[in-house]
């Protein structure tokens, strides 16, 4: 018997497993990477923080799930680099990706990461303790302490 569904990461495996088999599909990906546009990002970001601001938070509440998929797919992606790529074949690969980065924005996005991270973390940090407390308060009432 089939195993239930999982979810949308579940539903968009079995449904790219399928779709990458089909010439068309790999064509039509390819188009759409070469038209991405950069330099319309800010504004798209502006759109979608500033036309419905309920929708975007809305949809920050969703950042633990996605932040949480992302890790583990990043994981897993450098997992098989790592396994499955010469070191060379990697090297060359990053060079020629690196050239094609802009450097003042990934510049610009460490400085801003710092300043933000650094602050999110203490807030981070708070919650994980006061999670901990609760946690041994809670192991100690169920052993009578």
């Amino acid at each position: 018997m089939e195993e239930a569904n999982k979810g949308v990461i579940d539903l968009t495996d079995r449904v790219l497993k399928e779709l990458l088999k089909k010439p068309g599909f790999k064509e039509g990906v390819r188009t759409v990477l070469q038209n991405i546009d950069p330099e319309s990002s800010r504004r798209l970001v502006k759109t979608l923080m500033w036309q419905d601001p309920e929708f975007f938070l809305g949809v920050l509440g969703a950042v633990p799930s996605i932040v949480n998929s992302l890790t583990q797919g990043v994981d897993e992606l450098l997992i098989q680099l790592n396994e499955k790529f010469s070191p060379q074949l990697l090297h060359d690969f990053m060079k020629s990706m690196v050239l094609s980065l802009d450097k003042n924005t990934l510049e610009s996005i460490v400085r801003n990461g710092k300043v933000l991270g650094t602050q999110l973390w203490v807030v981070a940090e708070e919650t994980y303790n006061e999670q901990n407390a609760a946690n041994t308060n809670t192991e100690e009432e169920k052993h009578g302490k």
